[in-house]
């Protein structure tokens, strides 16, 4: 990173949609955001970790997910997120089970998805 650039971990928020077990949010991928760095030299691509990081981070804030983190079953990467791109975030999240499933979609294509377990730290 160079000087005063600004750091960018998000997406922009364009619309919230909050429903009774989830929620969808419409995003669009900052050209400018962080993570692009080193992930890759060619084109820019949203690193999957970052998906799962922006999944959780939105649940916290909308589904009122206090657990741990435990596990993640079944998530597939299946087209790369880029600059500029627009796209939804929808997640459900089953208090009782800890389960969180997310989905990254456009109207042409899904992007990911998969799930997220959580559990009551013990710790």
């Amino acid at each position: 990173m160079q000087g005063n650039e600004p750091v960018v971990l998000f997406p922009e928020m364009l619309v919230e949609q909050v429903q009774a077990d989830g929620v969808v949010l419409a995003l669009r991928v900052p050209k400018d955001l962080t993570y692009f760095n080193g992930h890759f030299d060619e084109i820019s691509v949203v690193p999957g970790v970052v998906q799962i990081q922006w999944a959780v981070h939105y649940a916290r804030q909308y589904l009122d997910l206090t657990r741990a983190f435990s596990h993640m079953e079944s998530v597939k990467f299946k087209e790369l997120l880029l600059p500029g791109q627009k796209l939804e975030l929808e997640l459900h999240y089953l208090q009782q089970t800890g389960k969180l499933t997310f989905c990254y979609r456009s109207p042409a294509c899904e992007y990911s998805s998969g799930r997220i377990y959580f559990h009551d730290d013990l710790v």
